[in-house]
């Protein structure tokens, strides 16, 4: 059975002030730029936020001892758009 303090500790956890005005983070998608392009206007069709950035990645050497990189590309689909403040 709930208490009265139990729902106090609840009602405190859900107070406004206490809730972070990020959005949260829903997945994290690694693809190739086409990919990439085509999640960028799913999620702005969905009203989703994005965070989007790109890194190399050094694979195996492969039979001649060479080592390639590959870029990819790294979308954090967010639950709704990052507000900024302008300066």
């Amino acid at each position: 059975m709930s208490t009265d303090e139990d729902f106090a500790e609840l009602t405190a956890m859900l107070d406004a002030d206490d809730i972070e005005d990020e959005p949260r983070l829903i997945a994290t998608h690694y693809a190739t730029p086409e990919e990439a392009i085509e999640m960028v206007r799913a999620a702005q069709t969905l009203g989703l936020g994005i965070r989007l950035h790109n890194r190399l990645r050094v694979e195996e050497p492969n039979d001649d001892g060479e080592e390639t990189a590959v870029e990819e590309w790294i979308l954090d689909l967010l639950d709704s758009p990052p507000e900024v403040e302008e300066d």
